[in-house]
Order: C-alpha cells, then sequence, then structure tokens
C-alpha cells in the first residue's frame, strides 16, 4: 500500500527550502559517516550530489525525516548524479 501525499508535495521530490536544510543537517547529514567534513552542503537529496569527493562508509539517509517525509527510497545522495 501507497504512503498518501504529504502537504501537496509529489511524492520522492525533494523541495529545496531553508527548513528542509537545517532539518537535514541537525543530526543526519552532519553525523553521516560519509558526509564530507570540510563542506557546508547538505540537503543532497533536494541540491544533487555534492562537490566534495565522498567515499562511502554508510549513508543515513533512511532516518532523516525530510527522506521519510518525500517518500524517497534512494541512499547516498551526496554521490548520486541524478535526484531520484
Amino acid at each position: 500500500m501507497n504512503k498518501p501525499e504529504r502537504k501537496g508535495r509529489q511524492m520522492g521530490k525533494v523541495e529545496d527550502t531553508q527548513e528542509n536544510f537545517k532539518i537535514c543537517m541537525d543530526g543526519n547529514c552532519s553525523t553521516c559517516p560519509s558526509y564530507p567534513k570540510k563542506s557546508d552542503e547538505g540537503l543532497f537529496c533536494a541540491r544533487g550530489a555534492s562537490k566534495a569527493h565522498i567515499e562511502k562508509k554508510g549513508c543515513n539517509c533512511p532516518e532523516c525525516p525530510v527522506w521519510m517525509d518525500n517518500g524517497l527510497s534512494g541512499m547516498y545522495y551526496c554521490v548520486k548524479q541524478s535526484k531520484e
């Protein structure tokens, strides 16, 4: 059974907002083992891949409220060239 769409957004499409960025960085991207520590980037599911080199050491995406609220299914958005 599919989850209903929330707040009028299309499932799988993350809005690039300051609110989503703050949610993302408060304990998700910023604490991810793969996050490029010298980066000020984040919200990769909305903004696309990082410009930094990413070494895959684990992924916090599935634990992120933004990921859950938008019905995402992918991981490692920081290294993907296209958004899901």
